[in-house]
């Protein structure tokens, strides 16, 4: 049993089997007075060999990668694993109860909250756990996003750059093995309360993923991100022969930021271009139209930058300063390492 001032949870991660439970989230405020909240996880095991963890759920309006986590923990088979699966498909659960990015117990965002307090607020004693108690036991990690109710983000692997090396190429050849169309680099340091840092400052090898969006469960996201996650298992050795040949990722560099086009009033976008498009600088990208004044002259809006269009808006009500694109530049894969390690 692990046993914490804020979780507990009795899953016994050392026998071989699939196992599932919970962590049992203390939490108290004005209508309970002592609850609990148990956080779904579930263990397969067989054998000596890699541990990885699996999470998703992070944010709780992101359904691709809690769809496809729960898959793993039906349809794999203790007997064709070597070492030790870990699951989370729910990681922030009050969240994915609530239909939300972030909690609503304290409005933490789980994924800005780590290294975390072991008897702080919910969304805190979570990061806390899987930073003290479950990433020690691991060897790898994958955490599995896309872009919520707000946006919908081109299917990518995610990579934060960090000082280690060692741990640096082995997160990249994650990403290689998973496959996604494009991976997208930026500098850990950037993310300092991240989850991706918090991992990899322990020696794991790690890498996130952004799958679709748009509150929905995009069918083309989530075949990538099941073959992708499958394939990372034999990459590393836990299951057998990869699920199928993927084409080689494309980079996208993040180190340097990315361009966005914002909406300079309130109003309706009418978007032009697709996710995945290539854009040039100051092309069109929509036209904005005013809702309280109809006698308003629509306005063009045009990229700053050439590049991919990484993500579009949900929906075609913008609010001022809202963004409706952000565009990427792609870059060789050396140059992406090269970045990474700026």
């Amino acid at each position: 049993m692990i046993l914490t001032d804020s979780i507990s949870c009795d899953l016994d991660f050392d026998t071989d089997g699939k196992r599932i439970g919970n962590l049992d989230l203390s939490f108290s405020d004005n209508r309970h007075a002592f609850d609990t909240i148990p956080i779904p996880i579930a263990v397969i095991k067989n054998g000596i060999g890699p541990t990885i963890l699996l999470t998703a759920g992070n944010h709780g309006d992101e359904y691709e990668g809690q769809v496809i986590l729960r898959r793993m923990i039906h349809e794999i088979n203790p007997r064709d694993v070597t070492g030790r699966i870990i699951i989370l498909p729910a990681m922030n659960y009050p969240a994915v109860l609530s239909n939300s990015r972030v909690s609503p117990l304290d409005n933490g965002n789980l994924n800005r909250s780590f290294p975390g307090v072991e008897n702080g607020q919910p969304t805190s004693a979570i990061a806390h756990f899987v930073s003290n108690q479950l990433l020690p036991m691991c060897d790898a990690g994958i955490d599995l996003h896309s872009g919520g109710t707000a946006c919908d983000i081109l299917p990518s692997a995610f990579l934060c750059g960090c000082k280690d090396k060692d741990v640096l190429q082995r997160s990249l050849g994650l990403c290689d093995a998973f496959g996604a169309p494009y991976t997208f680099v930026v500098r850990g340091d950037d993310a300092a309360t991240g989850y991706d840092p918090a991992a990899q400052s322990q020696g794991i090898a790690f890498m996130s993923t952004e799958l679709g969006g748009s509150g929905r469960i995009d069918i083309g996201a989530l075949k990538i991100g099941i073959t992708g996650v499958r394939n990372v298992l034999a990459h590393l050795g836990i299951v057998g022969d990869p699920e199928s040949e993927q084409p080689q990722t494309r980079y996208l560099n993040g180190v340097d930021g990315f361009s966005s086009v914002s909406a300079p009033f309130s109003g309706i976008f009418q978007p032009f271009h697709e996710l995945g498009d290539y854009v040039d600088e100051n092309q069109i990208a929509g036209i904005l139209f005013s809702i309280e004044e109809v006698d308003r002259v629509p306005l063009e809006l045009s990229f700053k930058n050439s590049g991919v269009v990484l993500a579009t808006r949900n929906g075609a009500r913008v609010r001022r300063g809202g963004h409706v694109y952000l565009v990427v530049e792609e870059v060789a894969r050396g140059k992406a390492l090269e970045l990474l390690q700026s």
